[in-house]
């Protein structure tokens, strides 16, 4: 914790040496959550729900997805979006020299702290919901949402740090676009998908896991069976990430070997 409260420090420095920085991403953070809030209006204006959703879940839903998706763009994204390069070219020996773990060090030192913005709209904007539901959800449910979120957050560094890790084997695999695109289904319920698709976005790329699940224990109050998959689901992936890492530390050659 030490090591990442540093290393959040040292980021923030940087980041304020450019404060007007800060006016075009909270900019572009309105514009993109305006826009999301704008398709959902037009939905809602001819239909009174969207697969069992009312308008006040799916702004709940909305501000969720901007939460987390702030949160990832903040303290992953940064370190996460050369990650693949590092292991082609033999940069990640910066990290495997230094005396703490490597897969901490390699995915989650650089942050981009100016992307908190999204996450404060985001949270504005799961207000926004729950004032149009009329409801004040329990302490429970702000827990369950709030542990659901931490637990989405760790299964999109799980993701993207497994697909990364593919680079130790196909070095010239590139998969960025398609977890982006992945991603994006996040800001929609996966019960507006089909079946099959459901289970994909369920156990493959949970992002029922990221987005679908804290909206809902939020806005319909926490349930013990969704909260324990969440935390299987969470284990699991990051179970499964670890152990690809080390498989792919004794296949990597760098600049050291």
């Amino acid at each position: 914790m030490r090591l990442l409260c540093t290393a959040f420090s040292l980021s923030l420095r940087r980041s304020l040496a450019y404060r007007v920085n800060l006016f075009f991403d909270a900019l572009l953070a309105v514009v993109e959550l305006a826009a999301s809030i704008g398709a959902i209006g037009i939905i809602f204006a001819q239909t009174g729900l969207l697969a069992g959703w009312s308008a006040g879940q799916m702004l709940a839903l909305i501000g969720t997805f901007a939460f987390i998706t702030g949160l990832r763009a903040t303290f992953l994204d940064p370190s996460l979006a050369d990650l693949s390069q590092q292991i082609r070219d033999g940069r990640l020996d910066t990290y495997l020299l230094q005396p703490a773990t490597s897969v901490l060090l390699a995915t989650s030192t650089r942050h981009a702290p100016l992307a908190l913005v999204q996450s404060v709209l985001g949270i504005g904007v799961v207000i926004l919901g729950l004032h149009e539901l009329g409801i004040v959800p329990s302490p429970l449910a702000v827990a369950g949402w709030a542990l659901l979120t931490l637990i989405g957050l760790l299964i999109g560094w799980a993701t993207s740090v497994g697909l990364a890790s593919l680079a130790f084997w196909a070095p010239r695999l590139n998969l960025g676009v398609l977890y982006g695109a992945a991603w994006e289904l996040g800001r929609y319920p996966v019960d507006i998908y089909g079946r099959w698709l459901q289970r994909l976005l369920t156990f493959a790329f949970p992002v029922a896991a990221i987005t679908t699940w804290p909206a809902q224990t939020l806005t319909q109050g926490p349930d013990l069976t969704t909260l324990l998959a969440a935390v299987l689901l969470g284990t699991a992936f990051t179970a499964a990430t670890l152990l690809l890492w080390h498989l792919g530390l004794r296949r990597y050659t760098g600049a050291t070997s």
